[in-house]
């Protein structure tokens, strides 16, 4: 009778995301999941066919992770700005997941980005604002936030909770304004013509 696995996959993912969280996505290979679990390299190839499969789990898990950070997001309103607050959260206090899965070169921000635009669609329908506007709100507050979060990874004392509010809260107001008026906005001209 095969003498039965030491570990779980779920076991060998965690201590993956250990080591992301510790030293981010590019510390973990096998020898490193090993050493985190206290065996050899061998116990991951028993429960993965290969690291891809062993990568690829663990990949799954952090957007598991962060989708678990945004549940109920959109009972809030406005649900953008939670959004964007839990967003600068998340990059502050799971900075090495936040990079692997937004700034890396695996980078799949479509998960967020998903998030966000449900966030935005009861914005538009809270404000009266049609699809077309919700769309434009969208592409002017994404950017907001990701840029604010992405600064938190490397600086996160410089953002507190209340300048993030207060930025996301001028920056959706000033959007809304123009959008809600109608007007255009001008394009960067030089000064002397």
């Amino acid at each position: 009778m095969p003498r039965q696995p030491r570990f779980s996959k779920e076991d060998i993912v965690a201590a993956g995301l250990r080591i992301v969280r510790a030293s981010g996505y590019d510390a973990v290979s096998a020898r490193a999941l090993g050493k985190e679990l206290g065996t050899s390299s061998s116990p991951m190839f028993t429960m993965f066919k290969d690291m891809n499969e062993v990568m690829d789990a663990i990949w799954t898990a952090a957007e598991q992770s962060f989708i678990a950070h945004m549940d109920g997001v959109t009972d809030y309103f406005p649900a953008f700005k939670e959004f964007g607050m839990r967003l600068v959260s998340f990059a502050k206090n799971e900075s090495n997941i936040f990079q692997m899965l937004f700034l890396g070169k695996r980078a799949r921000p479509e998960i967020a980005e998903r998030i966000a635009r449900e966030c935005l669609t009861h914005a538009g329908q809270g404000y009266g604002l049609t699809d077309d506007q919700a769309d434009l709100l969208f592409r002017q507050m994404w950017p907001v936030a990701c840029g604010i979060a992405a600064l938190c990874v490397k600086r996160p004392e410089d953002f507190s909770d209340d300048i993030v509010s207060s930025t996301l809260s001028y920056h959706f107001s000033g959007i809304m304004s123009i959008i809600k008026s109608g007007r255009e906005v001008e394009d960067v001209k030089p000064r002397h013509i």
